[in-house]
């Protein structure tokens, strides 16, 4: 089995209502302005982002009443919907969890050619929280 590693965190997204809300209040608690913005139309997601110290913060919000943001809200309420770590060698990791029975979604890593905030392709899966303590992570190799 080929190595793998953990880069560091990547992201911290917290699910709310409103993104834009979200993002001013903590600009106004804590003066750090979320500069970033898109949309995943394929995902029914609005993102607000800032970098702090190479980690993203991200506020989320669903585009739609069906999204999965708004599906997690509705049974967890506003909170953490997931980390995400930035890992070398993603197939070896995913190996390894697979090894050890841990549910991953989707089954296979999804490819996205471009995405904000990274340059390039990037490789992305999810640990489900039934198999971590009830935290989803994101695993992101960048290509």
């Amino acid at each position: 089995m080929k190595d793998f590693s953990i880069l560091g965190i990547e992201e911290i997204a917290i699910a709310v209502h409103d993104a834009q809300k979200a993002a001013f209040d903590f600009f106004t608690l804590f003066g750090i302005d979320f500069n970033e913005q898109w949309e995943l139309p394929d995902e029914n997601l609005f993102v607000k982002s800032t970098r702090i110290n190479g980690t993203q913060l991200q506020f989320i919000e669903s585009t739609s009443k069906d999204g999965v943001v708004e599906k997690f809200i509705k049974k967890r309420g506003e909170g953490l919907n997931h980390m995400a770590l930035r890992v070398k060698n993603l197939d070896a990791l995913i190996e390894k969890l697979k090894s050890n029975d841990i549910k991953l979604i989707p089954e296979e890593p999804v490819r996205v050619e471009k995405i904000p905030p990274f340059e390039g392709a990037i490789r992305y899966i999810f640990i489900h929280p039934s198999s971590f303590h009830g935290v989803l992570i994101e695993l992101i190799e960048e290509l």
